[in-house]
């Protein structure tokens, strides 16, 4: 233990990698977890804002009972104070160019109000608003300012001070202006004091049972529920935490691959500590030390720098989970620690530093003591293990047979997929010995213009290809696995926006409605006219972010023997928006949603003109079995007068709808009886979540490279100590401190380049089989359509070269700054 713990003392530089590694794999294990519980448990409190300020809460589930009659029955529960409904609806704000979705609530009254003011007033009237202050702040408005809810100009009273978020704003009402949109099913109660929440809660339950409106057993109504207000919180904050586990589950799997990735550098780590520490070895093995007193010292100072490196991830995952809290606005409710987590994480950090250094110490003591005492020899090429071959190639008949059972079977071919890649993944990487030396063989034939220092370096990459593999193979598997996620998700991104093309070929269409419901009677109202609104067609053209739009004509027409009255549309301009469906727009053709009827029968549709008969044939682009697509001709072969019916337009960026929908909704408002359709909304949102998990993946791996880079380092500082003689006869022969360095870097580099290309390779294999397999499972009939994002692909790579690069920096100057007559006579 005292020796242990001076080695660590008085050289603690050599034990920075090992740290480095460490603590950069256990901080994004504790940083998953802290910013995880801590986001979880902050939109938890969020949500139970509205309840913060209530002792019981009273929830029954839907909006069908009457909330004068509720209200009524929950004050007349003895023990009551106070009681009232809470309204919440979601609006976009608009101010000018600038737009937010918003959490609006009624105004509580004074004993249920959560926040308070931190300028001026609350809102009086249903033409009046106070924002809170980030909303403010991100709408650009200020007290005594304008805002819109659709065609709604509402003036801003106050600024509240809410906590920011960075998933929705929010807003307050007069009561009665939000309970209009947004029927009441919470209630907030006070009790008197010394009452019991409990006992009160029961009441009022008992009170409400059987009154109309009210959720019954067996229906899809929902379920009344009536707790005390922490109760209530607590389970809200316990149903977030469970959807958010998911999330630190699939995150703690990629940290997790950081930490093997981790645990290869900790044992390429220790090898060099061990080799320097070749003498210091033998000596103590010549005095009189056991093999297993000298295993037992390596044992706790692996035990040591495990727990320092875990203590400083621990500092390094905290900071991490803090920077993100206080991105989406979580920090302001505090910073939640999960201690067992992070205690079982600690425990992984030392445990995972104690494996890794076990073979590396077991291979220092078996040396023999007077061995150990002379210098280390250059390490000569090691046959290559004729077992190791043959298990790779076992592995890769059985990963081949697995990957062509995942693209042939009808169920479990995502399981069958994640079988081939974790065998093939295997085979790469224990047979790194076999071919990577032949891998940097090739390479370096591009290198060869270089000059003599550069076929030099070929030869010293490939001379412990055991060694140089281990490393190679750290940053393939890192490389690998980006390259697997980066080509998964543009080629999930590419072929889903196929599929969306397919199913929803324009991206926006606003249309009449043969038949539309009418909220005041509650009955269908039939259409008179086919007619779009004066002034609707001018209105979607200058809608923000539209790229093109063109108007179809239309007439009301019946449909098959039942003369069911069906909206028909033309166009000649449809290509503008949709080539796919202008296509397939041809005389004798109706297209209709795939619920009208069925591909390829024949459909008689009846205008003032006649009868017309169609041949069905299925499209995405219209929602409604009532609205039907043909030609031009056919259309006036049906009606003898055509009018504008509907506009169909395309987005310029369909993630950013945001400004588009806000206009659209004053549309709506303004003529109810509309139907707006199209695809934008649904991709928008898909390229966004796809856009968003592409960054966070790449950044959690993007780790996992950095670990790889120290191992490069770490290799190359073995290879220096290795071949110290060696270098220093090639100083002595002539060779420069800058040409040895350049050496060092041709080495790294052609590491780096052999793990870039397998890996890029495996990666994008992996990528397509597990597309393919997940959307062969899924029944779609859609081809899966690799895609490469090229960008960040060039740029992994172009990054890997560059930190290679810089790996070599110290190993090379350490090399360099030996001089030639201190290396040869160490002999």
């Amino acid at each position: 233990m005292r020796r242990a713990l001076a080695e660590v003392r008085y050289h603690p530089t050599r034990y920075v990698a090992t740290l480095v590694a460490i603590a950069i794999s256990i901080g994004f294990m504790v940083g998953v977890s802290v910013f995880i519980r801590s986001q979880s448990s902050a939109l938890g409190q969020q949500e139970s804002l509205v309840t913060s300020r209530a002792d019981v809460v009273v929830d029954t589930g839907s909006g069908e009972a009457d909330p004068d009659e509720v209200t009524s029955a929950v004050k007349g529960v003895k023990g009551v104070a106070a009681a009232e409904p809470a309204y919440q609806t979601t609006q976009a704000l608009q101010n000018g160019d600038e737009a937010v979705q918003a959490n609006v609530y009624g105004l509580p009254g004074p004993q249920f109000r959560w926040a308070g003011l931190s300028k001026g007033s609350w809102p009086t009237s249903s033409s009046q608003i106070a924002l809170s202050t980030d909303a403010a702040s991100r709408l650009g408005a200020d007290v005594g300012d304008q805002v819109t809810i659709g065609d709604r100009k509402l003036s801003v009273t106050g600024l509240s001070d809410d906590p920011g978020s960075l998933f929705a704003q929010t807003a307050y009402m007069a009561r009665d202006a939000v309970s209009a949109d947004s029927p009441a099913s919470t209630w907030l109660v006070k009790i008197d004091s010394g009452a019991d929440p409990s006992a009160v809660s029961t009441a009022i339950r008992n009170a409400l049972k059987g009154m109309d409106g009210m959720p019954k057993a067996g229906t899809t109504s929902g379920t009344l529920q009536v707790a005390p207000a922490a109760q209530y919180q607590r389970e809200a904050v316990t149903s977030l935490t469970g959807d958010f586990d998911v999330f630190k589950y699939m995150l703690l799997a990629f940290a997790g691959i950081a930490l093997m990735v981790g645990m290869i550098i900790i044992f390429t780590t220790f090898l060099i500590l061990l080799a320097q520490r070749r003498r210091q070895i033998g000596l103590l093995r010549a005095v009189g030390a056991s093999g297993g007193q000298v295993r037992g010292q390596f044992f706790v100072e692996s035990l040591i720098i495990g727990a320092v490196g875990s203590l400083l991830g621990i500092g390094l995952g905290v900071l991490i989970a803090l920077v993100g809290c206080a991105y989406t606005g979580a920090l302001t409710f505090g910073l939640v620690m999960p201690w067992r987590e992070v205690a079982i994480e600690f425990g992984i950090g030392v445990l995972a530093t104690v494996l890794a250094a076990f073979v590396p110490s077991l291979r220092a003591t078996r040396v023999a003591p007077l061995e150990a005492l002379r210098p280390a020899a250059t390490v000569e090429r090691r046959r290559t293990s004729i077992v190791l071959v043959v298990i790779s190639c076992v592995l890769l008949v059985i990963g081949a047979l697995l990957a062509w059972q995942s693209l042939r079977a009808g169920s479990w071919n995502i399981a069958w997929a994640m079988g081939c890649a974790a065998v093939l993944g295997i085979a790469v990487l224990i047979s790194t010995p076999v071919y990577v030396p032949w891998v940097i063989k090739g390479l370096g034939l591009l290198l060869r213009p270089f000059g003599p220092t550069a076929r030099l370096s070929t030869s010293n990459a490939v001379r412990n290809p055991v060694r140089t593999a281990l490393t190679t193979g750290v940053l393939m598997l890192a490389v690998g696995i980006i390259v697997t996620l980066q080509v998964g998700s543009s080629t999930t991104q590419a072929t889903v926006m196929k599929l969306i093309d397919d199913n929803y070929p324009v991206d926006v269409t606003v249309s009449t409605q043969p038949q539309s419901f009418d909220p005041q009677t509650g009955k269908e109202t039939q259409a008179t006219s086919a007619e779009l609104p004066s002034g609707v067609a001018g209105e979607v053209a200058k809608l923000p972010n539209l790229k093109a739009s063109t108007t179809l004509d239309g007439a009301l027409v019946t449909s098959g023997a039942n003369k069911e009255k069906v909206l028909a549309l033309a166009g000649s301009d449809i290509d503008q928006v949709s080539p796919s469906v202008a296509s397939r727009v041809k005389p004798g053709t109706v297209l209709v949603s795939g619920d009208t009827a069925k591909e390829g029968s024949k459909l008689v549709l009846t205008g003032d003109r006649g009868p017309l008969t169609l041949t069905v044939d299925h499209t995405g682009a219209l929602d409604s079995s009532q609205i039907m697509l043909i030609s031009v001709s056919d259309l006036n072969k049906l009606s003898s007068s055509t009018v504008p019916a509907a506009v169909w337009g395309t987005m310029s960026d369909r993630t950013d709808m945001a400004q588009t929908m806000v206009p659209i909704a004053t549309i709506m408002q303004s003529h109810p009886d509309l139907a707006v359709g199209g695809g934008a909304f649904i991709a928008g949102v898909l390229e966004q979540v796809l856009r968003v998990l592409l960054i966070v993946m790449t950044a959690l791996f993007g780790v996992a490279v950095i670990i790889a880079l120290i191992g490069v380092a770490n290799t190359l500082g073995l290879s220096v100590l290795e071949r110290g003689r060696e270098s220093a006869l090639l100083r002595a022969m002539g060779m420069q401190r800058g040409s040895l360095r350049l050496m060092l870097f041709f080495e790294a580099i052609q590491m780096a380049m052999a793990a870039v290309l397998v890996g890029v390779l495996c990666g994008a294999f992996f990528a397509w089989l597990g597309i393919r397999s997940i959307f062969k499972m899924a029944g779609t009939s859609t081809a899966v359509r690799f895609s490469v994002d090229w960008p960040t692909t060039i740029g992994l790579v172009l990054i890997c070269f560059v930190a290679a690069a810089l790996a070599s920096v110290l190993p090379g100057r350490r090399a360099a700054l030996a001089t030639p007559t201190e290396a040869l006579a160490e002999e």
